[in-house]
């Protein structure tokens, strides 16, 4: 099990958050030039809606 993520753009815990919090903060840390390909992504596999 993952808890925590950490990337040079921040750290994010995921330990006890829904799918869609975990999407929501998994994207908050990628890089800026991905983060609007990753929230679409997101949204088509219906985990952000």
């Amino acid at each position: 099990h993952v808890h925590y993520v950490v990337t040079e753009y921040g750290r994010v815990m995921l330990f006890g958050r829904s799918t869609a919090d975990r999407a929501r903060l998994l994207i908050s840390i990628a890089a800026p030039q991905f983060r609007e390909q990753l929230e679409r992504a997101a949204y088509e596999l219906h985990l952000l809606v």
